[in-house]
């Protein structure tokens, strides 16, 4: 590429933030040469990326720094046994099986089991930093389950203003208007589950980005 417009491109990263996995990768030294004179010209014009850059070195310096306590290991098997009945849910004792299991206690026992899962399973993950401008990717997945049966989906999406948003799917219909509470943290919200398709019930909760700088363990989920 000729120098000038080498030089062009440089002076114009500053309009074309860093992706997260491009911000851990440098962190993680995996860039090549090209990719990090990029990243590099960026960081050095771009305090937004720069300070998502802190971020991500914070978070993989106390995580390599945490030492697996007791504590971590009782809550551990503290969830899985809750969440136990859940697991053990087959296809033969779904809702209107000869079990004679009601709908809704098959969700509270689902409930149990997904929130056990994201308890052990969901990693926190940094949007763009404070600062008010948004990044130009697009939503990215960063957690999914479902239940055994695949009667009932959850995933949680980071979305290009940085808030998180937790998806709800069932395929038991007569679940339509139930009402859930959800709970992360300080954070408190109702949701009805409403028809989106003629096979499928919906519901979104949105966790704005402050949020997610709390205990993102600290969650439940509820039938109302």
């Amino acid at each position: 590429m000729p120098t000038n417009d080498v030089e062009n491109a440089l002076r114009n990263l500053k309009f074309v933030h860093l992706t997260e996995d491009e911000i851990t990768a440098y962190n993680d030294h995996q860039l090549d040469a090209v990719r990090l004179a990029t990243a590099n010209a960026h960081l050095s014009q771009c305090f937004i990326c720069e300070r998502l850059l802190l971020t991500v070195r914070e978070e993989h310096a106390a995580s390599a720094n945490r030492q697996v306590t007791a504590e971590d290991m009782a809550l551990v098997d503290r969830l899985m046994k809750q969440a136990g009945p859940a697991l053990k849910t087959s296809d033969a004792s779904a809702p209107g099986a000869a079990t004679g299991i009601s709908i809704l206690e098959w969700l509270a026992g689902s409930l149990r089991q997904m929130t056990a899962q994201w308890q052990i399973d969901f990693k926190p993950v940094r949007g763009v930093a404070e600062g008010g401008e948004v990044s130009a990717r697009q939503s990215e997945e960063v957690w999914a389950w479902q239940s055994n049966d695949r009667r009932l989906r959850a995933r949680a999406t980071i979305e290009k203003n940085a808030d998180m948003i937790v998806h709800f799917y069932s395929s038991e219909m007569s679940l339509e208007g139930a009402r859930l509470r959800f709970r992360l943290d300080s954070l408190i919200a109702e949701v009805t589950l409403e028809r989106i398709s003629e096979a499928e019930v919906a519901a979104n909760v949105a966790v704005p980005w402050e949020y997610r700088r709390g205990d993102m363990t600290d969650i439940s989920i509820e039938i109302i």
